[in-house]
């Protein structure tokens, strides 16, 4: 076992070390099934991945984990896959594997890492044979496969790719014909990775399981936050070749300035599928180098029903944020870098009806497009661009003409963002939208006494949405807290009266929402002539917990239409 920032990590794989003669002279061989290899089927129901290790012949058979027995080794069955392993380095530390699992071309492999409390990432070509692992090499090291031409200068990284693998492909088949169909492809792709800018980074942004990947600096190892493990490190470090390389690819995906002028810069790039957000700075704002971090967002987006499933949301906080966002509240979704809050806000996103019109105003694109809806998403320049083309508060203002059901946001970081804010919605747009804070009350401290916000303004939000990442380097994410607005007309005029806690996931609080009768849910009933949103609430609770409970379907998405056919969502009885 090994003590991790997230707890205990069970040892996912059983190693068996076979000698290089293989059964001819192992203890445990017999005609037929292999004693060892049975034992360790049998070890620990969990324990059903093995793995097999030859050092002598540099080669690693996984055992495919599907439930059946492996009693037969590999050289006499079928049902592993064999990868060949060049840097014999590898196998001094093959004791200390803890998982390991195929992702795209390549074999992840984590093992402990006595320099630190987490796992050391070694990624490994699928290749099987020394003879496939020449070849791979013999072909990255061919310049004319992808030397570009003039006219590919500003080549899209996922067509390049795909140029690249159709080419080496086609030499294999050319130059190997009885080289199969499965290891032509595979090598291909791996040919193109390591023709890129981000070749060090590929093997590890293809993995769905891993979040975020850093830099510090050139010449230190990447690391990352997997969604099982919390933060790992691996072996790959990044030169100042590839540095150089990064920045030019970045600035030409991105069409922004990356310069000393401009040393930072926040944008999304699409690559093998996977959407990436880059964040990163140049010296002289970083003085040791280009350090960056790049967000992988998952292939599947989080519903609501997998948020409450894997622990962010409690069946409470869901209910009240469908009834919340179905109604059309102007709710802000806050907490700090990297604690679910986008996750969030895709996640209600996606529970809205189809026929409403949603309108995205977003500086780095993470908003996802859903099928059957209507959708409008607004690219604007990031706040790092000190020569904006399209400014993000000026395309808030110019919403007001472009006829949203619902506006959404994305982050808002400056006062100019929060002052565009509320003049939207004192127009009468409905808005969701993040912001940083630790708190419903250090944002509205923050608007006020930061962007100059007057407080009767503030009164137009209806709910606040706290999000948490207690453990740094962690997955675990959960909604802290949920606070309505409080306020009240006095003599004609809003004023704000202060915040309402309706739920909390402190351990003094209990998780029965408390309502407040200047809040927005009460004062949003009696608006719609509605006696109360109470018997809504209880209904839609009760369901969820039939449903999530008890099935593995998605029954919260487009939930908005099942609450509206009573004729809004607070008269919903189901």
């Amino acid at each position: 076992m090994l003590w991790s920032p997230i707890g205990v990590i069970e040892h996912l794989v059983n190693v068996i070390l076979c000698p290089k003669t293989g059964c001819t002279e192992c203890e445990y061989a017999e005609q037929g099934p292999c004693k060892r290899l049975a034992l360790t089927s049998s070890d620990d129901g969990q324990k059903t991945k093995i793995l097999v290790v030859e050092p002598g012949k540099g080669l690693i058979h996984l055992g495919r984990h599907d439930g059946k027995p492996l009693n037969r080794p590999p050289w006499h069955a079928e049902g592993w896959e064999s990868v060949y392993v060049e840097d014999q380095r590898f196998f001094d530390t093959v004791h200390l594997l803890s998982e390991a699992y195929l992702v795209g071309p390549y074999l992840s492999v984590f093992r402990e890492d006595g320099s630190s409390s987490g796992l050391l990432l070694e990624t490994v070509p699928l290749v099987k044979t020394r003879l496939e692992m020449a070849l791979l090499n013999e072909l990255s090291a061919d310049r004319s496969l992808f030397d570009d031409a003039p006219h590919l200068s500003r080549e899209n990284i996922n067509i390049r790719l795909r140029r690249i693998s159709e080419s080496v492909a086609a030499k294999i088949s050319h130059s190997l014909p009885e080289v199969g169909i499965i290891t032509r492809t595979r090598i291909a792709e791996i040919v193109a990775h390591r023709s890129t800018a981000l070749r060090c980074f590929l093997p590890i942004l293809l993995d769905d399981e891993v979040e975020e990947v850093y830099l510090d600096r050139p010449e230190s190892q990447i690391y990352f936050d997997h969604r099982r493990f919390g933060r790992c490190c691996s072996t790959t470090t990044v030169n100042e070749h590839d540095v150089d390389r990064i920045v030019t690819l970045v600035r030409a995906e991105s069409n922004f300035h990356l310069d000393r002028r401009n040393p930072s810069l926040k944008t999304e790039m699409l690559v093998c599928d996977a959407v990436l957000r880059f964040s990163l700075s140049l010296p002289p704002l970083s003085p040791d180098g280009l350090h960056l971090e790049m967000r992988r967002a998952r292939r599947s987006p989080y519903s609501i029903t997998d948020l409450v499933r894997n622990g962010t949301l409690s069946m409470e906080a869901a209910a009240i944020l469908l009834l919340a966002v179905s109604a059309r509240f102007n709710i802000t979704i806050t907490g700090g870098p990297g604690s679910g809050k986008t996750t969030l806000l895709n996640a209600l996103d996606m529970t809205t009806p189809r026929s409403w019109r949603r309108v995205y105003i977003e500086d780095a694109v993470e908003s996802r497009s859903i099928k059957g809806c209507h959708q409008v998403r607004i690219r604007v320049d990031p706040v790092d661009e000190n020569e904006p083309g399209f400014d993000k508060s000026k395309e808030i203002v110019k919403s007001l003409h472009r006829s949203p059901d619902y506006l959404i946001l994305g982050e808002i970081q400056t006062a100019e963002h929060s002052r565009a804010l509320f003049q939207a919605i004192a127009a009468g747009l409905h808005t969701i939208q993040t912001c940083h804070s630790d708190s419903a009350s250090s944002l509205i401290s923050r608007w006020t006494s930061d962007h100059g916000i007057d407080k009767s303004s503030v009164a137009l939000i209806d709910l606040i949405i706290t999000m948490e990442r207690p453990t740094p380097g962690n997955a675990t994410r959960r909604v802290k807290e949920v606070v309505e607005v409080r306020r009240q007309v006095v003599d004609g005029l809003l004023r704000f009266a202060g915040l309402n806690v309706v739920l909390s996931n402190q351990p003094a609080k209990s998780g029965i929402p408390k309502w407040a009768e200047d809040g927005a849910f009460m004062l949003h009933s009696r608006e719609q002539g509605i006696q109360s949103h109470v018997p809504a609430y209880e209904r839609l609770l009760h369901e969820l917990e039939n449903e999530i409970g008890g099935s593995e379907m998605d029954i919260t998405m487009f939930m908005g239409e099942r609450l509206w056919k009573n004729g809004h969502p607070f008269l919903y009885r189901g």
